[in-house]
Parts: C-alpha cells; structure tokens; sequence
C-alpha cells in the first residue's frame, strides 16, 4: 500500500530545485550578455521542470494513495457486512469479549438463546449479563486469553432467562482473537445449545432401558438385520436367546464369514426344517411378513418348536432390506395341540365307535328330551320313521305308525313316574308285534333328564312260541297218532286178506260184489288215512339237499296228473325259469306240493282251471321262493281261517282233516310259511313261501340235525 509523501518531503524538494537552478544560473552567468535572455528562460525552465516534476510524482502517488486506501475501507466494510451476516444467520451462538470479559460483540442466535437482546450484552462483564452463566464461563474465558489452544466444553448445565426455572445444555468452544501486531484483542466463544439432543438422548436411553427391561422379561427373543441380494448382514439378536435355546447370547454376538450372521444361528434349526426355513426367509419382499412354525435344536439336545414371525421394511438408499423377526417358543402349545388333537381324534374314534355300537344294535332306540323331542336315534328306529331323521321334532308328532304312535302315552307316564314301562304294541296290518320299553334316566344333577325308547320286535319270537307249542302239541298228537295208526294198520291188513279170501272163495258172485267193493273202498280208505297219519306224526330225519324247487313241483304236479283228469280240472303251471335254491328234504317237500294241489283240484268245480305259479321274492330283507297255488273254487270262509291248519279241521266231504296240518309242520322244518287268502277275483290261493339259501350260517340253522 502507497503512502501519500508529507510536507517535508515537498519543502526538500522545492529547496533542491532552487538550489539546482542557482547553480545553472551561475554557469550561464560565466557567458556573455547577448544571451541573457534565453539563459533566464533556460533557466525557468529548468527550474520548473526540476521543481515541478517531484511535486507531480508526488501528486500522483497521493491520489493512488487515497484511492487503495478507499478500497481498502470499502473492503473492510464488505468483510464486515459479511461477517455480520454469517453472525447473524448461524443457528451458533458467538460472542466477542475483550481482554476484560466485556461484550463486544453478541450475534442474534447468542442473544435468542440467552433470552436477551444483542444491545443488553454490549460493553458489560460476562458475570453482569448472566450472574450463574458468567461464574461458569469467566474461568473459561480467562484460561482461553492465555493459551493459544482452543478451550471446549462437552456439556455445559445452566439456566438461562430464555427458560427459567429449566436446565440448558450447552456445547462451547472458546478461542483467544490476537492482532496483527501479536497483541491480544480478547476471545471469541461459540455456543451451541444441545438441550434438545440431550432430552432426546435422555428420552433414547429411557427408551431403550425399557426396551430391555421388554425384551428380557418377554419369553420370546428378537433378531435382526440386513437382507440384501438375498444374504443376511449386521445380524444382531437379544440375550433372551439364551433362555429359549440354551446357547450363550455370546455365540451369537460374533459375525459369521461375509458379516453374515454366525454359523449356529442356521446351524440350530432342525435339519428337516432348514430348506423352508431358509427359502421363506430369504423371499420376504419389501413390506412383506412372513410367518413359519418350525424346530430347532437346544444346547442340550432337545428339539422345541418355535413360531417366527418376520417383517421386512421398504427397501433403503442402498437397496437393503431391513428385516426383524421375533421367535416364539411355542413347544408348550405344540404339545397342548398334539394331545388336543389326540384327544379329539380319541373321542371321535369312541363317538363314532359309540355310533357304530348304537346303530348296531338291531332294536330300535330312540332318545327324548324331557320334553318329548327327539335327540337322537338309531339307524333300526330310523327305518320305521320311514327312512326319515325326525331328531328336534316332539315324537308326538312325527311317530304316526306303530310302534312309535304308541308311544305318547308311556312319555306322559313317564314324567309323572320317572321309572320304567313296558308294553306290547301290535301292528296288524303289518302283521308285526314289538314290546315297547320306556324309562326315564336322570343326568348328574338332574338338570338334564332323558327318555330311552327301547322297541323290540318279537313277531318272531311271538311265532316261535306258538310254533313250539303247536310243535310240542303235534309232536304229542303226532305220537298217539302214529301208535294209533300202527295198531290200525295190522287189523287192515287183516281186513284186506280177508276180503281177498272171500273174493277168491266165493267167486264172482253178482249179489257179494257189492258188499266186496264197499269193503275194499273203506279198507283204501282206512289206508289213505292210516298213510295221513304216519306222515303227520313221523319224526324229521330227511336228508337235505340243496337246489332248485322246480324239480319237485314238477313231480308234485305230474303225480296230481290223474286227480285232475277225474275231476275235470285243469292244472295250469307257470315256473319260473330260474330261481334261487333252498335247502330241503326234498320227498317231504313233494308232499307239501301234491298235497296242496290236489286239495285245490278237489275244491274246484268241474271245467275251473288251478294255476300254479313259481316266483323269487324279496320280503323283509330276506331272499324267499314263492309257490302260489291259486283254484276255482269258493274260497275260505272267514270263519274258518283260523282253524284250517287244526288236525281233522275238514269242510269236504271224506277229507281227513290233515291236509294242511301237513303241509304247515312240513313248511315249518323248513323255515318256511303258508299264507291262506281268497283271490279278489275269486277263489282260494295258497302261498308257499321257502327261504332261498344265501350263506352258511341259514344252511345250518336250517338242518335240524345240524345240532
């Protein structure tokens, strides 16, 4: 920077001038007179350019001077502004003090977090402006002014009045301000409040105290990550591992190779369960959950069952994923499950054992409510519903045939006698009979009583009784009969020889033929009966066989052959080409057939037609053969129905009256039955029913040797 030149400078110069022309003066003055006139000219000239020259130098670099010097204030001035600006618009405190502490300087952010104006701190001591602030900075300050290193203050408590009565927390840095010239101008401090960060700190280690307090007392533990190109990085779980596996929280705190997690973390999971662990760990997308129940291995060998549940975050700035997952040790619950499932498995093995049992049993079974509702019944009670379920409905309205319309009044009993009732109930249309048996059952507590209706057929039973008695009363017939007929048969046989004697004695004399053929007539006669009655009375000790009827109906209706020529009858068979076999005594059989057909010749008029008619029939669930001998005569009277199987019950003229007893003890060996009824279009039919043979069990139930 140029200096403009002083005034003394400018007086040396003028006198050096002066004494510089005097001197050509006086070398002019050597010469003549003539040129006196130039050689003053010369001479002022000499003198103004000797004296003017260093005045204009001078003058020049004055201005230049003045010029640097405006430019250098202009740019003091812009430093200043500049600084001022900085100053003001920095979020940081700064503060200027002199050698004595006092303010200089406060820039706004200072002065706002001081709670005080800029001007209020200027030219006072630092203790003046904020007595608690300045006990804790002037020693501060004072150590800065004598010491070229920075002082700092990591965290700096104090209240201001820009917030009374609340701590502050403040960063400060102070730094001594020395001058060209080395001397010390004071110490700039800087100032920046962190009261924020530290509650935010404060508030973040709350936070995470409690976080751990969290995660130690949860059962469950925590891990996490980064997942990127579908490898796990900066794996990090909590110490609660060691609760739910056995490992040390410290076997887990070390990276694995690449920074992925460690080796034991995907060495614990049970190796039937590492591919589709991994596979659905590894496919979570951004934002996704994925959730798997799965096994791992403990420290001690055991293997428990976990429940992970993972989360993924959006992708971040280097395209990593986020990912958190909480494991749960859920063997407890596992187990639970396993013996839930094995004890519903259990009872619906035993409700349907119990199902089975119930609708095993052949009697009908129905259970009622307290009210009168069907609760539940067995497949038996359901097929005489009709096929239909009618479980919520009062059985006073769905029972609407026997048994079950019997039945109301036995639950109306029941509710006032809480005991047991038996009844027999007929169905005659069906020609069934079952003994109905109510009781009532009172739960635990009585708060859910029940009524089981038990219905058991007994037709059967019912048929057997009668057909034993009738047996035990034929077989008892049958004896005396039989001894009665082997006693008969001796004086006939005598008879006979004697009327043969008498033939051949007398000749052929006209006025005895009358008399011989009447007594060869009755002696026929005599022995038709005498047959009848062995035949009724003899014991069963057929041989059975088994196969087709036809055979035997045919021989029955070849045999009748003659009977219906005498009578004028026509026999009209119609068989059936094929049909199930039976087991039978087939020449005790062949009477049935010839016994009953020949009764309907007998019983038809002259010209009438017998039709006989084989066919299969399915009854009751059974397999039958049907042979229906159908005649042209008046039928039954309904009066004689019941006494048509009666020994010596006869309504023709010369019958025996055993015809039908025959036939029926003959059907009974063989499990059979003869249905009598008048034809609607006239005359009596005859139905023989046979059982067909459909396992081994009916072969041998039906062979009365068998025992």
């Amino acid at each position: 920077m140029h200096e403009f030149p002083s005034r003394r400078q400018m007086l040396m110069a003028v006198v050096a001038a002066s004494m510089l022309a005097a001197f050509i003066e006086w070398t002019w003055s050597s010469g003549s007179a003539a040129s006196a006139l130039p050689r003053v000219l010369t001479t002022a000239a000499l003198v103004f350019i000797c004296a003017g020259t260093p005045a204009l130098v001078l003058a020049r670099a004055r201005e230049r001077t003045r010029r640097e010097r405006d430019a250098a204030l202009r740019s003091a001035d812009d430093s200043s502004a500049l600084r001022d600006a900085l100053m003001d618009v920095t979020p940081v405190g700064f503060a200027f003090f002199d050698r004595n502490l006092r303010y200089i300087h406060v820039n706004p952010a200072l002065a706002a977090m001081n709670g005080l104006p800029a001007g209020g701190h200027l030219g006072r001591h630092v203790s003046e402006v904020m007595p608690e602030l300045g006990r804790l900075l002037a020693p501060r300050l004072k150590r800065a002014l004598e010491t070229d290193v920075p002082i700092t203050d990591t965290c700096l408590e104090v209240e201001t009045p820009a917030a009374p009565g609340e701590p502050r927390f403040w960063f400060g840095s102070y730094s001594r301000v020395s001058g060209s010239g080395g001397e010390v101008l004071g110490v700039i401090a800087s100032l920046s409040e962190l009261t924020e960060r530290m509650r935010a700190e404060q508030t973040l280690q709350e936070h995470e105290g409690r976080l751990d307090v969290l995660t130690r007392s949860l059962p469950d533990y925590l891990w996490g990550g980064k997942l990127r190109d579908g490898a796990l990085r900066d794996f990090y779980c909590t110490p609660v591992i060691e609760r739910t596996t056995g490992y040390p929280a410290s076997a887990f705190a070390e990276p694995g190779p690449g920074g992925g997690p460690p080796a034991l973390w995907a060495g614990m999971i049970h190796p039937e369960d590492r591919t589709r662990y991994r596979t659905r760990m590894e496919s979570l997308a951004p934002g996704s959950e994925v959730e798997l129940e799965h096994r791992i291995i403990c420290a001690d060998g055991r293997v428990r069952w976990v429940r992970s549940r993972a989360t993924a975050s959006a992708r971040d700035t280097q395209g990593e994923l986020h990912v958190g997952c909480v494991v749960t040790d859920i063997t407890d619950r596992y187990l639970a499950d396993e013996l839930r499932q094995r004890l519903h498995e259990s009872f619906r093995r035993s409700a349907q054992e119990w199902r089975r049992t119930f609708d095993a049993v052949s009697s009908p079974l129905v259970v009622l409510g307290a009210d009168g509702t069907v609760q539940r019944l067995n497949d038996a009670a359901c097929i005489l519903f009709g096929g239909l379920d009618p479980s919520g409905q009062p059985l006073s309205t769905a029972a609407f045939s026997p048994p079950w319309s019997s039945t109301p009044p036995l639950v109306d009993e029941l509710r006032r006698t809480h005991g047991i009732i038996t009844r027999e109930v007929t169905d005659p249309q069906a020609r069934r009979t079952w003994e109905l048996s109510a009781a009532w059952v009172d739960e635990a507590g009585g708060e859910d009583s029940r009524i089981i209706l038990v219905a058991t057929e007994v037709t059967r039973l019912l048929e057997l009784q009668a057909s034993l008695r009738r047996s035990e009363t034929m077989a008892a017939m049958g004896a005396i009969v039989a001894g009665v007929a082997h006693e008969v048969r001796n004086p006939l046989f005598s008879i006979s020889a004697v009327v043969d004697a008498v033939e051949a004695t007398v000749g052929q004399r006209a006025d005895l033929a009358p008399y011989v053929d009447v007594l060869r007539g009755e002696v026929r006669r005599l022995n038709h009966l005498t047959q009848e009655l062995f035949e009724y009375g003899r014991p069963t000790r057929g041989e059975w066989v088994e196969g087709p009827i036809r055979p035997v109906v045919e021989e029955a209706l070849a045999a009748c052959t003659r009977t219906g020529e005498q009578s004028r009858v026509t026999v009209t068979p119609t068989l059936a080409a094929a049909l199930p076999c039976v087991r039978m005594d087939s020449r005790r059989l062949f009477h049935v057939f010839r016994n009953v057909v020949e009764n309907a010749v007998q019983h038809s008029p002259v010209g009438t037609t017998v039709s006989v008619a084989t066919s299969p029939l399915e009854e009751e669930g059974r397999a039958w053969v049907s042979c229906t001998v159908r005649d042209g005569g008046p039928g039954f009277r309904e009066e004689d129905l019941p006494h048509v199987f009666e020994p010596f019950f006869s309504k023709r003229r010369g019958g025996t009256g055993l015809g039908l007893a025959i036939v029926q003890r003959i059907l009974e060996e063989h499990q059979g039955r003869i249905r009598l009824r008048n034809h609607p279009e006239g005359g009596a039919e005859v139905t023989l029913l046979l059982p067909a043979v459909s396992s081994p069990t009916l072969r041998m139930s039906m062979d009365p040797l068998a025992s």
